[in-house]
């Protein structure tokens, strides 16, 4: 009986297993996919997710850094800007150290997690803007800054004033601006890249001459000073000093500590002032030496009254701050003794120190060349060189020009005799070389030709070329020396008159190193015939000797390169 009525639990019982392992598998089931559910939501970007207008939701990290980095290249690029007043200077990002850093920007975007409410959100959710992350090498951007700075800065202007044709001018003071670097770059990287275009930060710079300091000098200073002619009264005797000659007289000075003040030219206001007196001053004259027929002969020396500088200085630097009555100016004058007295020129014992002749060809072919020689004699002729000055043939003869009286004649070029200004003044600087040796004077400079011209003495000869080679002695004696020169027939003459101090003997050394000329032939219309000449080396030696005794001895050494002969084949040719 009691297993019957058992019977019917059974199947119930075997009813609510299934039930149960149905329920197991189907939460089995559904647990396994939620927890995939919330790995696959873990491992992406949140949809909707959004850096710099690129959205990125739904990807993993990986591509979404791929995707900034292609999406955001030209963002990365993209020259900074720095606007100043109105210009725009750049700087390259990545110059300056500017990148941006993904891996920072999407640190932490993804995570796993089994919050259905989190999970739901990942879902559902519209996204949000993750700022993008960049990093900035300080040094880096401030160097580039810096490397645009010089363009931006400004130097100020100092203001100016200057005096012309008797009136005052002025240029005004003006501010410069300097690129604060530091500040910039603040801006730079507090703003990239969102803000590509920043406004430079910059400081002004003042000139060290202020612009109050210009107004006040010539409204103060300058304008009064020009305002009137001041007049000069020297015992009884008148001279006016114009406005104009007030404007070239007076300078504009500026101190260390940027102050402007007038300065007098006081030699100047000197010439001025004297040279419109007739009865109070007298110039000194020093004694001197002139020729007279034919001979050195010695001028009186003069006293000289002249207008007290000193006096006449402080008066007008009064007067320049004055008006009306007040800008007459009384000054005095005072003896003045020469430099060279009547006494010291009788000390001098002058004579003949040398006299040396040059014979130059002559004839119709070297017309040109004579008159050169003419003219550069008549500048030299009557020249005095006082005790201690250097006598220059450049500078006595110079400019070598159609104006000063010189015409072409042919002159040595690169071993070649071509047309030129001044040709045959090397015979004149030949003769000044001698006599100048044979005086025993000191020899300063002097260069002898590039090939040797048989007419001169050989190793004792000297060309000449204005602002290149020159032909110097200095008057090493204590008496002046007179030059005096002329022609006579086809000789150059030149005298030397003053104390001559030594003897002299020149010792000429022989020819070595002979170099054979070659010839050549030149069918150019400007073609000048040629003579061969020798190529060869010498030395020649001045001894100087006082009483008997050897005092000095030099010695100079010359190559001389060989002159080619030329042929000159042109019918037209010289």
């Amino acid at each position: 009986m009691s297993e019957r009525q058992n019977l019917p639990e059974e199947p119930q019982r075997n009813e609510w297993i299934g039930i149960l392992v149905r329920t197991l598998v189907a939460v089995l089931v559904l647990g396994g996919g939620y927890y995939f559910a919330a790995q696959y939501l873990g491992d992406r970007i949140p949809n909707g997710t959004v850096v710099e207008g690129v959205d990125i939701g739904g990807q993993s990290p990986e591509a979404a850094h791929d995707t900034l980095e292609s999406r955001l290249q030209d963002l990365a690029t993209e020259e900074v800007v720095i606007e100043v007043e109105g210009d725009r200077f750049t700087i390259d990002p990545a110059a300056a150290g500017l990148e941006f850093d993904l891996d920072s920007t999407l640190d932490g975007i993804t995570q796993v997690s089994y919050d259905p409410r989190i999970m739901w959100e990942r879902i559902t959710d519209d996204g949000k803007d993750l700022p993008l992350r960049v990093t900035v090498d300080r040094a880096a951007l401030e160097a580039a800054v810096d490397g645009v700075s010089g363009d931006v800065s400004i130097e100020p202007t100092n203001g100016s004033v200057w005096l012309s044709l008797g009136e005052v001018r002025t240029t005004d003071s003006l501010p410069g601006r300097e690129l604060d670097v530091a500040a910039t770059s603040d801006l730079i990287e507090l703003g990239w890249p969102q803000d590509a275009t920043v406004t430079g930060v910059v400081t002004p710079t003042e000139p060290t001459l202020t612009q109050a300091e210009v107004d006040r000098f010539a409204e103060e200073v300058a304008g009064p000073a020009l305002a009137e002619p001041i007049t000069v009264d020297v015992d009884g005797d008148t001279s006016s000093i114009s406005t104009n000659q007030l404007a070239r007289l007076l300078t504009v000075a500026e101190s260390p500590d940027h102050v402007l003040s007038l300065e007098l030219d006081t030699d100047g206001l000197l010439e001025v002032v004297s040279g419109q007196l007739d009865e109070a001053t007298v110039s000194p004259r020093d004694a001197g030496l002139v020729l007279d027929n034919g001979r050195a002969v010695i001028t009186k020396a003069r006293a000289g009254q002249v207008v007290d500088q000193d006096e006449l200085v402080k008066g007008i630097e009064a007067a320049l701050s004055k008006t009306g009555e007040e800008r007459l100016v009384k000054a005095s004058t005072k003896d003045v003794r020469p430099t060279i007295t009547d006494e010291d020129a009788q000390q001098w014992d002058i004579s003949e120190m040398t006299t040396f002749r040059s014979e130059f060809p002559g004839g119709p072919s070297n017309e040109a060349r004579t008159e050169n020689i003419r003219v550069g004699l008549g500048h030299v002729n009557g020249t005095v060189v006082y005790p201690g000055e250097t006598f220059s043939l450049a500078e006595t003869l110079a400019p070598i020009s159609k104006e000063r009286g010189y015409v072409e004649a042919g002159v040595i070029s690169d071993g070649r005799l071509v047309m030129g200004m001044g040709g045959g003044l090397s015979q004149v600087s030949t003769t000044v070389l001698n006599a100048a040796w044979d005086a025993g004077l000191q020899l300063d400079e002097w260069h002898p030709h590039s090939y040797y011209i048989s007419r001169y003495p050989v190793g004792k000869e000297a060309t000449i070329a204005v602002g290149v080679l020159d032909n110097r002695w200095t008057n090493d004696t204590d008496t002046p020396v007179l030059i005096q020169t002329y022609i006579d027939g086809s000789d150059i003459v030149m005298t030397f008159w003053g104390d001559r101090q030594y003897a002299v003997e020149t010792i000429t050394g022989g020819r070595a190193n002979v170099v054979i000329p070659e010839r050549h032939t030149d069918d150019s219309p400007n073609c000048l015939h040629q003579s061969p000449q020798e190529g060869f080396d010498i030395t020649v030696t001045r001894v100087l000797s006082a009483s008997g005794s050897e005092v000095d001895r030099q010695s100079w050494s010359t190559r001389y390169s060989a002159s080619p002969e030329v042929t000159c084949t042109n019918p037209s040719a010289g």
